[in-house]
């Protein structure tokens, strides 16, 4: 496992290499301004709610904003692909993939999917006339020329055990932060106060502006759209999973809010729920007061589970 990881970091930091000294090109879309919410750790820095919290801030400015996501694991005829306009949503999650889907949940924007980045720009500039875009994840994406990168780093988990992938979870080097415009420190609120300052004191020499954010729990829901304050499971016996990078902030969310017992099935990053899968679920669901599984996860279950809710986050930066 460590001759992987030095193999792929060795392939990341000549491919850099070659960017850097301009020998592989960066094409840049013109008449739209491209801001990137990525990070330098696979998975489970919070994304998708920071994705949705710069929409609704650009909105707020008056900016026709629009949102482009690689579409990871969603199987689609076409590659550029139009997952929802700003009236309805014209994919299914299956095509998209789940955090695509859930933009388009979430937000009354374009949202588009595309292996090629570049491809998915011009796709929301010129079809969908939007003159902001949010990319979802790309920061290691330096084929598309960005405006801003935002990078994220997970307080919980910020360096990825400093292995690269497939030992630890490095995606490239900890000095690519240099790359980045701003660093925001996210789920602050799952770690101590020197934690905190640990972080801050090993990238302040990129001289980067850092923010810090917290990661927290809003209310439930269920399938109906029907709102539950998060107190409602308090005292009782539910039953979690979810299909996330970082199961564990999830299960400590839970755990917070007060529920007597917490029994948790956990599943593969990404996961695409089969029916044996989603029936064992639903059979165990009898056993406890309540189901409870990610805004991520939901898309992805296609079949009414008795007392499931969904468990809405919230990015703040503070």
């Amino acid at each position: 496992m460590k001759f992987l990881s030095l193999l792929y970091g060795f392939a990341v930091f000549i491919r850099n290499k070659l960017y850097d000294l301009k020998l592989l090109k960066t094409r840049e879309v013109e008449n739209v301004e491209i801001i990137c919410v990525g990070n330098i750790v696979a998975g489970g820095s919070g994304k998708t709610p920071a994705v949705q919290y710069f929409v609704r801030k650009y909105l707020s400015e008056g900016k026709k904003v629009g949102v482009l996501s690689r579409g990871y694991k969603g199987k689609r005829a076409v590659d550029t692909m139009l997952v929802r306009n700003e009236k309805e949503i014209v994919a299914k999650p299956s095509e998209s993939g789940d955090e695509a889907y859930l933009h388009a949940l979430n937000l009354q924007v374009p949202v588009v999917v595309s292996k090629d980045r570049y491809e998915g720009a011009v796709y929301l500039r010129n079809k969908c006339s939007v003159d902001f875009i949010i990319m979802d994840d790309g920061f290691q994406h330096r084929k598309l020329k960005k405006d801003k990168n935002i990078v994220l780093i997970d307080a919980t988990n910020p360096f990825g055990g400093d292995e690269y992938l497939p030992k630890g979870r490095l995606r490239e080097s900890i000095n690519e932060l240099k790359r980045a415009d701003e660093i925001i420190i996210t789920k602050s609120n799952y770690v101590k106060n020197d934690v905190v300052k640990m972080i801050k004191d090993r990238i302040k020499k990129y001289n980067k502006p850092i923010s810090v954010a917290v990661f927290k729990e809003n209310h439930f829901y269920n399938v109906k759209g029907e709102i539950f304050e998060s107190d409602i499971i308090k005292n009782k016996n539910v039953l979690i999973f979810s299909s996330i990078a970082n199961p564990k902030t999830f299960y400590d969310t839970v755990k917070k809010v007060g529920p007597e017992k917490i029994d948790e099935i956990k599943f593969a990053d990404h996961h695409s729920y089969n029916e044996e899968e989603i029936e064992e679920i639903s059979v165990e669901s009898k056993n406890y007061d309540y189901v409870i599984t990610t805004e991520k996860d939901i898309v992805k279950i296609n079949r009414d589970i008795e007392n499931l809710l969904v468990l809405k986050m919230e990015f703040e930066i503070i």
